[in-house]
């Protein structure tokens, strides 16, 4: 009897370079980063976290508008 072949799981991150995306209201929350999508070290600290997750990607969604 042969074993079944492992499967891998791929994670992907899914991010938009704006305030928030569908959701009207959760950039108003305390511990929100939100507002910082325009700041290079927000960027740099969520691909630190991906990292440390063992994240395989993360997808910027482009977003029309201010």
């Amino acid at each position: 009897m042969t074993s079944p072949a492992k499967k891998r799981i791929i994670l992907n991150a899914f991010d938009m370079t704006c305030v928030g995306h569908q959701a009207a209201g959760p950039w108003r929350h305390p511990s929100s980063q939100a507002l910082r999508y325009n700041d290079l070290e927000y960027w740099a600290n969520l691909a630190i976290e991906l990292e440390r997750g063992v994240f395989d990607s993360l997808f910027i969604a482009d977003v029309v508008g201010v």
